[in-house]
């Protein structure tokens, strides 16, 4: 009998994989996306039960989000989360399908009545924007970084909020749902007053890059399978209904 569930066992996950781990970098807390704290986040989550079915195991190496890149790209970890298409550092690898979308907004204070209706509206403003924003929101966005002196990144985006209800900056550019989940643990500061989330990028979608066609392979069927079972939104929302 041992020996009947040992075969199908190797049927549905390569001997290999069970039990293996899988080391991949991810960004330093972007709440509720990745929490460090405690090894949680739904994107975090999604992608340890999408492996978990796999028969593999997964451990987050935390880092800077340029950090994570590099951290690929010099072969110390087998994948890397949240990338797009067009970064140099994952060229040539292999990428999963679409496996989480960030949708940012400018956000700025109601009671500083700015007019930002397109991206050039930010040209003159204060602009602390997330870590890499620059490469990752698209060309008119870098060319407007480029010409505004007063526009800075920050890879502590906990930072942001605090700095916009500080007013020490005009405009901080982040995810609508990074934003809240930061808002609602400050405690240091006032975060009472109004906001107004200017609608300028739409949602951008993400990916991980694998050193492995196989490894992106498994990721990939796993992916499929909890997102037609409901489990998918079942993780995103145990995040999001109390933000």
């Amino acid at each position: 009998m041992k020996h009947i569930v040992l075969f199908f066992v190797c049927i549905i996950f390569p001997l290999q994989a069970l039990g293996e781990t899988i080391k991949l970098a991810a960004g330093l807390t972007v709440g509720p996306y990745i929490i460090e704290s405690n090894d949680s986040g739904f994107e975090a989550d999604i992608v340890r039960e999408v492996f978990a079915l796999g028969g593999y195991k997964v451990q987050f190496v935390y880092q800077p989000l340029l950090r994570t890149k590099i951290s690929f790209k010099n072969g110390t970890v087998d994948g890397v989360l949240t990338v797009q298409d067009h970064y140099p550092e994952i060229q040539g690898y292999f990428l999963s399908d679409e496996y989480i979308a960030y949708h940012n907004f400018a956000v700025t204070l109601q009671s500083q009545n700015l007019t930002i209706k397109t991206i050039v509206d930010l040209t003159e403003k204060r602009v602390i924007a997330f870590q890499q924003a620059a490469f990752a929101l698209g060309k008119r966005f870098e060319l407007m970084t480029k010409n505004n002196l007063k526009y800075r990144e920050m890879s502590n985006q906990s930072g942001q909020v605090s700095m916009l209800f500080l007013k020490r900056t005009d405009v901080i550019v982040l995810d609508k749902r990074i934003f809240k989940y930061h808002k609602n643990r400050l405690t240091n500061i006032s975060t009472d007053q109004q906001v107004t989330f200017h609608k300028l990028f739409e949602p951008s979608f993400y990916r991980i890059a694998f050193r492995d066609s196989k490894i992106r392979d498994v990721f990939n069927l796993g992916l499929i399978k909890i997102q037609k079972s409901g489990r998918y939104q079942e993780i995103i929302d145990s995040y999001i209904k109390n933000e």
